[in-house]
């Protein structure tokens, strides 16, 4: 059992942004299988204030207020039921943690923001991904609650607005809400961990079929040596299924260069396996090049179209 490590580094450089969020933990190669799983996957990425927009009422008047540099960091766990979100910018800072129960469908809410506000609260969330809950503060009187609201409105930008109740669940008039937009991503080495995440599901041989096949977009374009065409996923799958019936493929996919355009990413690269015939044929070792079109969306990758070419040993 290898240990859990959670990283948080924060360097104060000339960037946009104060912090940058390392968080480093053990998945056995579930990383992406886990985010395709996650009731929380649209909010994994990184997040802040649409036009540094706040707007607030603490008791008396309603103001709107400009909040430059705000900076949310949302990641998965090491399970699919969790997001981990950190949030940076004008103090208080603080983070939030949410858990999702699939059993009771309840999302299980712990906050910490500044020295004294530590929220506790639950909720549920929608097919769509909204999150709704009911949470309760120490440091705000202690037969008061607040509702939160996340809704979507594109898949990326959400609207979070929180409202106060009193003892007779009557809303107190104290609020606050915003608007926030992800941060696009074009680092390489961000780009690079995604497709290796990727790629490793297509080489865990454990996997069924069918979580192999939810990296896939729903229009892939798959050709293999020596294979008809397939479209589609219920094609592919057909394919997958059949090949396990004669044996299993202990390969590794390597990148060898990405390129990217607008919402795809194009990678070229090879694999190197060997093949174990269930019959008592001796295993067959293989390479092949391939050529790899991802498609973008909602923060993570989507094989779109894929291409094996067998080639001899170099």
């Amino acid at each position: 059992m290898k240990k859990i490590i959670v990283v948080l580094v924060a360097f104060y450089l000339t960037k946009s942004f104060s912090q940058e969020a390392v968080i480093k933990f053990e998945t056995n190669g579930k990383q992406e299988l886990n985010r395709l799983d996650n009731p929380f996957q649209n909010f994994i990425g990184e997040w802040t204030l649409q036009d540094d927009k706040w707007i607030q009422n603490w008791g008396s008047t309603t103001d709107t207020l400009t909040i430059p540099k705000h900076h949310t960091i949302s990641s998965q766990v090491n399970t699919k039921n969790s997001l981990f979100s950190i949030i940076d910018g004008p103090k208080p800072n603080g983070h939030i943690f949410w858990s999702y129960n699939p059993v009771t469908k309840e999302v299980n809410h712990l906050s910490s923001f500044g020295e004294l506000r530590v929220g506790v609260g639950a909720g549920s969330i929608s097919e769509r991904g909204d999150v709704r809950l009911k949470i309760s503060f120490e440091g705000e009187h202690k037969n008061t609650y607040r509702v939160y609201s996340y809704k979507w409105i594109t898949e990326d930008k959400y609207h979070m607005k929180s409202v106060q109740f009193g003892l007779d669940d009557s809303p107190t008039g104290l609020f606050y809400e915003g608007t926030f937009v992800r941060l696009a991503k074009q680092e390489k080495t961000t780009l690079r961990n995604q497709i290796e995440e990727v790629l490793a599901i297509l080489d865990n041989k454990a996997l069924t079929v069918d979580q192999q096949l939810k990296v896939y977009d729903d229009s892939i374009v798959h050709m293999a040596p020596g294979s008809k065409v397939n479209l589609g996923k219920e094609a592919l799958r057909i394919h997958l299924k059949e090949q396990r019936k004669y044996g299993s493929a202990e390969m590794r996919h390597k990148i060898i260069e990405i390129e990217t355009f607008e919402n795809l990413v194009l990678m070229r690269g090879q694999v190197i396996g060997t093949y174990y015939p269930k019959n008592e044929n001796p295993p067959i070792t293989f390479r092949t090049k391939n050529l790899f079109v991802f498609s973008s969306k909602e923060g993570g990758l989507k094989i779109k179209k894929v291409i094996y070419n067998s080639s001899p040993n170099e």
